[in-house]
């Protein structure tokens, strides 16, 4: 990475339109078991921050971690349920 842009990339923010661009309905859907990484953290910054959303929704599933939420069948499968019957409900 040339030196030139190390400033833009380490001073990037993924969320710095969220307030703006995220105006339909929202779903985050977080493990509660809280990682190294920020994904907790970020799940919880996303959704406050999506407030002009009419519809928003945080679910927190207990005893799962965000990487349960990759590969493992039954966090997967009780997070779908819950996207499930948001989807249903916006479509």
């Amino acid at each position: 990475m040339p030196f030139s842009n190390a400033q833009r990339v380490l001073s990037w923010d993924a969320f710095a339109f969220t307030e703006t661009l995220l105006i339909q309905p929202v779903m985050t859907v977080i493990g509660k078991n809280i990682g190294a990484f920020g994904a907790y953290r970020d799940g919880q910054e996303i959704y406050g921050r999506a407030t002009a959303s009419k519809d928003r929704q945080l679910v927190e599933l207990d005893g799962i971690s965000h990487y349960d939420l990759y590969d493992k069948d039954e966090p997967v499968m009780l997070a779908m349920a819950h996207i499930l019957r948001f989807l249903e409900k916006q479509l």
